[in-house]
């Protein structure tokens, strides 16, 4: 999902992306984000539309400065949460150290699902000791009740303690692999399609969906990117933004196995790609009562300013257009003339 020139050169993220794959019946959305620290606010425009996050941590590295800031916004959001620990076919590795360091700096509430083997290549299996089960019986007074009772468990009811607190962003799983070597990749997205529920509210027609990020095109095309929660977007439908607002949408798009086709309506749970000028950043179309996250985390402030001239007078009126840009899809990004 890296497009940009710099993104290659530095093997980071810099732009959120969107991408998407079918996994049986399930189609699933990726937001890629960026993971590094100067980038937090592109990262937090996207929380408000996820089901759910994977949050990436080096076996190697542990858990840095930006982990922690990312997750306690999940927490604030409670989006449900998994862990997935990267590069664990790396020297050196040492796999408690990290469980101790999640357990102390994000979250004692984790649940180790998978065991790593070494022999007689290094591998990923389930994890089928009880003690993996600790959390979710340490957060339940029935469950512990049996526990120091000794009664026996039945294995659903530990699963289903399991899915409701993580849905609740209260429980959270660890995964593990290398995603440079597709180790673990497919257990990863096994849960994805089979943990992230879609936050559509049940009967509901009315549309409602979110603007999360604008880009433009090589052609300096002005596209919009929007969650749709509740309803379906068709083309040519006129749609109401604001109570004295309204907009005709005139070509639409949507991430589909990796690309971007063409499309006449989206769905819910559906991102949606508009051709607009008018749509700005959390813009709500339709019915915003029917948003399904609350909490919103607001954007740190910006801290730096600079000077920008062109280096010819002819210029001028092209860097004037491209801070334009700039600024209309950063709204943390202002210019002044």
């Amino acid at each position: 999902t890296d497009t940009m020139n710099l993104e290659r050169q530095r093997g980071i993220t810099i732009q959120t992306a969107v991408t998407s794959f079918q996994w049986e019946d399930v189609k699933v959305n990726i937001i890629d984000t960026p993971g590094h620290m100067d980038f937090l606010a592109e990262v937090y425009r996207s929380l408000s539309v996820l089901d759910g996050a994977v949050l990436l941590v080096s076996a190697k590295d542990g858990i840095q400065a930006q982990t922690r800031i990312l997750f306690h916004a999940l927490q604030t959001m409670k989006i449900p949460t998994i862990f997935f620990i990267n590069k664990i076919d790396q020297e050196g590795i040492d796999l408690p150290m990290v469980y101790r360091e999640m357990k102390a700096k994000l979250s004692s509430e984790i649940i180790v699902k998978q065991k790593v083997g070494q022999h007689p290549h290094i591998n990923v299996t389930d994890n089928d000791d009880m003690e993996q089960w600790d959390a979710v019986i340490m957060g339940n007074d029935e469950l512990l009740e049996k526990y120091m009772s000794g009664k026996p468990f039945k294995m659903s009811e530990l699963e289903q303690e399991e899915n409701r607190r993580f849905q609740n962003g209260t429980l959270f799983p660890v995964y593990h692999g290398s995603a440079k070597n597709n180790l673990g990749i497919r257990q990863l997205i096994e849960v994805i399609a089979s943990k992230f529920y879609s936050s559509t509210p049940e009967g509901q027609s009315e549309l409602c969906g979110q603007v999360f990020k604008i880009e433009y095109s090589e052609k300096r095309r002005r596209f919009v990117y929007v969650r749709i929660y509740s309803g379906t977007l068709h083309l040519r439908d006129v749609i109401r933004i604001s109570e004295k607002e309204k907009i005709k949408i005139t070509e639409m798009c949507v991430p589909s196995n990796g690309e971007i086709v063409p499309a006449d309506h989206a769905c819910p749970g559906e991102i949606v790609i508009l051709a607009d000028d008018t749509l700005k950043l959390n813009d709500i179309l339709g019915n915003e009562k029917l948003l399904p996250h609350k909490t919103r985390i607001d954007n740190p402030m910006p801290l730096l300013r600079t000077t920008v001239e062109p280096q010819k007078p002819e210029q001028k009126e092209a860097l004037l257009n491209a801070l334009a840009e700039i600024a209309d899809t950063d709204p943390l990004l202002k210019y002044y003339v």
